[in-house]
């Protein structure tokens, strides 16, 4: 779905996309500290990757 949007529908749409998948990392995050697994290791994955597709929403709303 993520890679259609673009061609389909546009910036805007995919912008939108990536906001809302940023919101799924953080699950994960605590997911994996519930299990009992390094901090680091959650927080340097699962945030990175939120922040990543936050600033990525970003570049695609600039546009």
């Amino acid at each position: 779905m993520g890679l259609a949007l673009p061609a389909f529908a546009g910036a805007r749409a995919e912008a939108w996309f990536m906001l809302i998948v940023a919101l799924l990392p953080p699950g994960d995050t605590l997911i994996v500290l519930r299990n009992g697994d390094i901090k680091a290791a959650a927080f340097g994955v699962h945030y990175a990757t939120a922040v990543v597709a936050l600033l990525d929403a970003a570049l695609l709303f600039a546009l």
